[in-house]
């Protein structure tokens, strides 16, 4: 099922990207990110210890700078971002099975230049995820939130962020996306 579900993703944005390059130059983006996750969602007695999760993500650039919409927003461009991220190495649980996260998640996403290379990253969005076995947490759809920096290196960009779901699970990933 988590297979299935990623590979249904990776050619959506494979779909994305190819269709809509040559009329959008530089305002896709596509990548891969990993990251350590620290879920609190166990219930009573039940200690996670932190797993690591990798995924994709991308987005489109909609206003801004080089963006599909000029818009004046003091130097900054404003992009609709999706991610799937799954578990690479479970995390302990005191008391149950190893546990695992599944999460994907649509947000706005506002990157402000602070020098032609470097610049810092907000999002906020909605997710889904799915922390299992059931002891360890269940599944839940939340509000996101995320604060990041990036530095532009050629066609792509290395990005650094911590994202909450909720108050339960917070995300520390570094990823790179190329733009197309």
């Amino acid at each position: 099922m988590k297979t299935r579900n990623l590979v249904i993703t990776l050619a959506l944005l494979g779909g994305l990207a190819g269709a809509g390059a040559a009329q959008a130059e530089g305002k896709i983006y596509v990548g891969g990110k990993i990251g350590i996750v620290d879920a609190s969602t166990g219930g009573v007695g039940v200690n996670l210890d932190p797993a690591i999760a990798a995924g994709i993500y991308g987005g489109y650039n909609l206003l801004g700078k080089n963006a599909h919409f000029a818009a004046d927003l003091k130097g900054g461009t404003l992009a609709v971002e999706g991610e799937a991220l799954l578990t690479a190495v479970k995390g302990n649980a005191s008391g149950s099975a190893d546990w695992s996260i599944t999460s994907v998640g649509a947000f706005a996403a506002y990157r402000h230049p602070l020098t032609d290379y470097f610049y810092l990253k907000g999002k906020a969005g909605l997710v889904h995820f799915d922390v299992s076995p059931s002891a360890a947490g269940g599944t839940e759809d939340t509000l996101a939130l995320g604060i990041g920096a990036g530095w532009k290196i050629g066609p792509g960009s290395l990005e650094a962020e911590i994202t909450t779901h909720g108050s339960d699970v917070h995300i520390l990933s570094a990823g790179f996306h190329m733009n197309f």
